[in-house]
């Protein structure tokens, strides 16, 4: 059997929400499935549903790529996701050739493929555009963005400043002040800055959450602040700075040319962390923060799923997989894509070496060469968690030191069971406008192999999903 998901955790990983994998469980019998084949290409079966005739469910294993004739809008649906499921059970057979159903299917896509390839053989074999005339109108076009952001951003300057005239702590209880929020947010991606809106809504949740609150969202707009007075002085610039302040803006790069920026750096990336969060209009954010054994690097992959449909790449919490990164440019390079997928990239689960020194420090310094970033990774050896004025801590020993922890109660319950209060190598996000001068989400923790002097840490815990 290949080996592209074959494992229950690596099916469950491509669910579009939990109740998806639920559902997909619920399928996992084979009495409910009349029919099921695989070769080393697809995946196929019919599921007996309420109606006469079964659903007809085929998985291409080279995306993967999924359908199912049920009239689900989610992607992957349960049928898939359980299909995939018995096949990592070794309850579907190798049949050899698929049926007519799936051939023609499978068809389909190779023959889309080779127009995409055909076309952009096309493209290349062109003779290539004027420089000079390409080079004039990227400038009219980025001029005219330009002039919408700096609009924007003095709108949002003098919003901030009635807004800190008037007391931040009248919001609360002010039945307009939302709705003034939401409008603001909207005239940020009027102004083509929708990494702000992102942030103004996000950070409307901090009105009236806790006492500490008019302190946490002064922070907030101090950074926003930031990106006010750097669209300001766009011009003066330094190349870097400028795509750091394109990424805060919420500008896209076309993936094509961050790989064509650099060259791709190859490393055993391990998964640190993930967080998915829901965005408005069906829209799911996941975060994937990886760790290059190798190297030492910090990696952030941003990937974005629309409409109940699954993530295309595949990220298991606490594994490694061998693959090469590009990053986007950047003061402090942190963002950044798979060059060619990771499916194949997929190394054995087990202890993985880990040298972290200094991570305060090098927080401090992603900080400094970077302020429009406003969360930055953060390892933290030999930590423990302990429950004080009404929140969570992280607590270090040496050197003596606690900052505000991000995590459920049960979730840090669970992980004092598991280490029994023994310190742990956590990893989470910081973030610079929360808590005393910033707050840590934690997103996973590890332990030492006992008796393994060569560093490894194996992943104990980790963030679950925050999409319902």
């Amino acid at each position: 059997m290949s080996s592209v998901f074959a494992t229950e955790a690596e099916v469950l990983a491509l669910a579009p929400d939990a109740a998806s994998a639920k559902a997909a469980k619920g399928l996992q019998s084979i009495a409910k499935w009349p029919t099921v084949g695989s070769n080393g290409v697809a995946v196929w079966g019919e599921c007996q549903g309420s109606g006469s005739k079964p659903y007809q469910t085929q998985v291409e294993l080279g995306g993967p790529a999924f359908k199912c004739s049920c009239p689900s809008r989610k992607f992957p649906c349960k049928h898939g996701l359980a299909l995939m499921l018995l096949r990592a059970n070794g309850q579907v057979p190798e049949a050899g050739e698929p049926p007519a159903w799936v051939s023609q299917w499978l068809q389909g896509r190779q023959q889309k493929a080779e127009q995409k390839e055909a076309k952009a053989a096309a493209i290349a074999a062109a003779p290539p555009p004027d420089p000079e005339t390409i080079a004039r109108q990227q400038a009219r076009r980025e001029d005219k963005r330009w002039d919408k952001a700096a609009a924007g951003m003095q709108e949002l300057s003098l919003w901030l400043q009635d807004m800190v005239r008037g007391g931040l702590a009248n919001l609360a209880g002010d039945a307009q002040a939302r709705a003034q929020w939401h409008n603001m947010a909207a005239r940020m991606v009027d102004a083509q800055a929708g990494g702000m809106s992102a942030r103004i809504k996000d950070a409307w949740a901090l009105v009236d959450g806790h006492p500490g609150w008019p302190r946490d969202l002064l922070a907030q707009l101090g950074h926003w602040q930031l990106v006010v007075d750097a669209v300001q002085r766009r011009d003066a610039l330094p190349a870097p700075v400028k795509a750091d302040l394109m990424a805060a803006l919420g500008w896209p790069l076309d993936k094509a040319e961050v790989q064509a920026q650099g060259e791709p750096l190859m490393d055993v990336w391990l998964v640190a962390g993930l967080r998915t969060m829901e965005r408005e209009g069906r829209l799911l954010e996941r975060r994937v923060w990886l760790q290059g054994v190798q190297s030492g690097r910090t990696a952030l992959v941003l990937d974005y799923s629309q409409g109940g449909r699954g993530f295309d790449t595949v990220w298991l919490a606490g594994r490694a997989y061998g693959c090469a990164l590009h990053f986007y440019p950047g003061q402090a390079p942190l963002r950044a894509i798979a060059a060619q997928g990771n499916a194949e990239g997929l190394l054995p689960a087990g202890a993985v070496p880990l040298a972290i020194e200094q991570p305060l420090q090098q927080l401090g310094r992603r900080i400094a060469a970077n302020p429009l970033q406003a969360v930055q990774p953060l390892w933290g050896a030999q930590a423990g968690l302990r429950f004080a004025d009404g929140q969570w801590w992280a607590i270090w020993a040496d050197p003596p030191g606690a900052v505000p922890a991000v995590i459920d109660d049960d979730e840090a319950w669970h992980l004092l069971a598991l280490t029994g209060g023994a310190p742990m190598l956590l990893f989470g996000e910081w973030d610079i406008g929360r808590g005393h001068g910033g707050s840590w989400r934690l997103l996973s923790a590890w332990q030492a192999d006992a008796g393994d002097a060569a560093g490894t840490r194996q992943c104990i815990w980790h963030h679950r999903s925050e999409v319902a």
